[in-house]
């Protein structure tokens, strides 16, 4: 069985810095014999959360953008693979608006992820970590690295100039896809939880 993994880039620009990242990860996990999929969050309107909880009751966001269509197509993935540049020390705002949405309703529970962001200079281990918090908030599973999935780049197309940068992608691509097929056939105990859609217990209200 081949598994489905999909690359998600956040930036602002298309083809740019931080596609590039994700389109090699995607060469090496085709290379594993998966299948591939890249979303470029520039071609599509993905707005802010409205925080009107919806979501909560009917497993879906109410606002009427392309946000739903990203999310079937991150259900249907076995692995995902996250991309943004690093703006102000996070995410970009289109990739900030993914997860915030999608954190509210969407079950990816036992799939493996990772993340890249394209940095100047700093700021990239905080927009990493917003990705990762992420990932993990999500019971999702990082197969890690053997450095930080970080580049750094200023103009497009740069990012190819940094070598490591680009060796690392293709070695996420390669972990994330071999990861997913393992998780594919042995799925974790916690991927099969129920996982209802209304509201989190608060803080507390466990010890009434």
């Amino acid at each position: 069985m081949r598994t489905r993994i999909l690359g998600i880039s956040g930036s602002p620009r298309t083809n740019g810095n931080t596609a590039a990242l994700i389109e090699a990860s995607l060469k090496s996990a085709k290379n594993q014999e998966a299948l591939v999929e890249f979303i470029d969050l520039s071609e599509l309107d993905i707005r802010e959360c409205k925080h009107c909880n919806e979501c909560y009751t009917t497993g879906k966001c109410d606002q009427t953008d392309d946000l739903n269509h990203v999310a079937k197509r991150m259900l249907l993935a076995d692995g995902i693979i996250f991309g943004s540049p690093c703006h102000h020390a996070t995410v970009a705002t289109a990739l900030k608006n993914l997860m915030d949405r999608t954190g509210r309703f969407l079950h990816l529970e036992g799939k493996a992820a990772s993340g890249f962001v394209v940095g100047r200079r700093s700021g990239v281990d905080l927009s990493l970590a917003s990705i990762q918090f992420f990932i993990n908030v999500k019971e999702m599973i990082i197969p890690g690295s053997v450095y930080w999935p970080i580049g750094f780049a200023l103009n497009p197309g740069d990012i190819r100039a940094d070598t490591e940068a680009m060796a690392m992608a293709s070695q996420v691509g390669t972990r994330v896809a071999q990861l997913a097929s393992i998780l594919v056939k042995n799925p974790v105990p916690w991927s099969h939880e129920p996982r209802p859609n209304g509201e989190k217990v608060r803080f507390g209200d466990e010890w009434k």
